[in-house]
């Protein structure tokens, strides 16, 4: 579990982490404010507000002191995304049940740049991909490894569906980009095919509550220098604009992307503490055992160590002798545990990334810890092994 910790701790996201803070903002889909039904079904019609308004948070939260850049984007938990089907035209349609699918974020143009995610080829998403333009997509190199194999991804169009409606969106997307791998679903995961969309390019009508993935996004923001000490400052600039702009509108608290990136691995490192309080009482619990095991070694046979002194036996000799039994001991143990801990690890398989079940370099690391903490358990009754006077000793009942 150590390892794992620290495999996952240097695994890449994706995107540059340092000085980017992250706030969610959530428009209220009630009241119809935002967003209209449509009569005779059940599909929701976003109003042009939406965008507006997301427009303007983007132009005066980037022209806040210290800002470097600012975007939205629709998920960057590191845990979880929004997986759609989609279809690529000019290719035969699979069957329903065997669509393939990836998953589905929406950006703002600005959002590449203020994550630092890298271009591989073509372009990113930019603001001539307006309402009116044809409409684009930028994928990652998963989508590509996996649904363009032997051949260039850029030019191909693609018609999402939001799943689990059998609704396509109102256009087909080309694709004109490809982009690094970001880890969304997790560090321990790996990267999972992915489509960005514009949130300027969006369907007129939404099945269902897909259009929560329009009205609910996250602000992005790089500051020029260091978030700490500063993330309350930033968080009160941005709740000041929010308020401006509509004093109801509600905005998550203030966290920081490698805040969000530690508590992707948060699993993980409970049950590293959970494991660790367990694997600290064994510990305690063979180091007493073997000191008293010692002890009591050493007691019982006081009378064997005076004769020995007495016949010419140095304090070096007593020292091996205990000695060498501890070792004995432990050694025997430490067997035993490997053999349970093989059989065992099974258990904690699912919670491993980065490091197999039988690591030989773990089990050769923890052999040799148990060892020393073994020998040095035994080093106080050998130690008064060798101090035996022979005339108390010979007398020792």
């Amino acid at each position: 579990m150590i390892h794992t910790i620290v495999y996952l701790q240097q695994v890449d996201p994706g995107f540059d982490t340092k000085n980017v803070a992250l706030m969610s903002v959530q428009m209220q889909e009630q009241g119809g404010k935002y967003v209209a039904r449509v009569p005779g079904g059940d599909m929701e019609r976003p109003l042009p507000v939406v965008q507006q308004f997301y427009q303007q948070l983007l132009g005066k939260v980037s022209a806040l002191p210290g800002v470097e850049s600012a975007g939205i984007i629709s998920n960057i938990s590191m845990q979880w995304v929004d997986m759609f089907s989609f279809s690529i035209l000019g290719k035969p349609a699979p069957p329903p049940d065997r669509r393939p699918n990836a998953g589905y974020i929406e950006v703002s143009p600005s959002a590449f740049s203020t994550l630092r995610i890298p271009l591989k080829r073509g372009r990113y998403l930019d603001d001539d991909d307006t309402p009116t333009a044809p409409w684009t997509v930028v994928i990652n190199e998963a989508f590509a490894r996996r649904y363009f194999p032997n051949e260039d991804p850029i030019g191909q169009q693609l018609l999402v569906r939001y799943e689990p409606w059998p609704v396509d969106e109102d256009r087909p997307r080309q694709i004109v980009g490809i982009v690094g791998d970001v880890r969304h679903v997790g560090l321990a995961q790996p990267a999972a095919p992915m489509v960005y969309v514009s949130y300027l390019q969006q369907s007129a009508v939404f099945p269902g509550g897909a259009v929560l993935n329009l009205l609910d996004q996250n602000l992005v923001v790089r500051t020029a220098t260091g978030l700490t000490g500063h993330t309350a400052e930033l968080a009160s600039g941005v709740k000041k604009i929010l308020a401006d702009m509509n004093p109801d509108q509600p905005i998550s608290e203030v966290m920081t992307m490698d805040q969000i990136l530690a508590e992707s691995i948060g699993d993980q490192r409970f049950y590293v503490r959970i494991l660790g309080v367990f694997a600290g009482i064994a510990v305690l619990l063979a180091v007493v055992g073997i000191y008293g095991v010692m002890s009591y070694f050493v007691s019982e046979r006081t009378h064997e160590f005076g004769i020995r002194v007495a016949l010419g036996a140095l304090p070096s000799d007593v020292l091996a002798l205990v000695g060498k039994l501890g070792l004995k001991l432990t050694l025997i143990g430490v067997a035993i545990g490997i053999a349970l801990a093989i059989g065992l690890t099974r258990l904690i398989a699912g919670f491993l990334v980065g490091v197999r079940p039988s690591d030989p370099v773990t089990y050769v690391v923890v052999s040799m810890v148990l060892v020393a903490i073994g020998l040095l358990a035994c080093y106080i009754p050998a130690r008064r092994a060798t101090k035996v006077d022979p005339m108390v000793a010979l007398r020792y009942e």
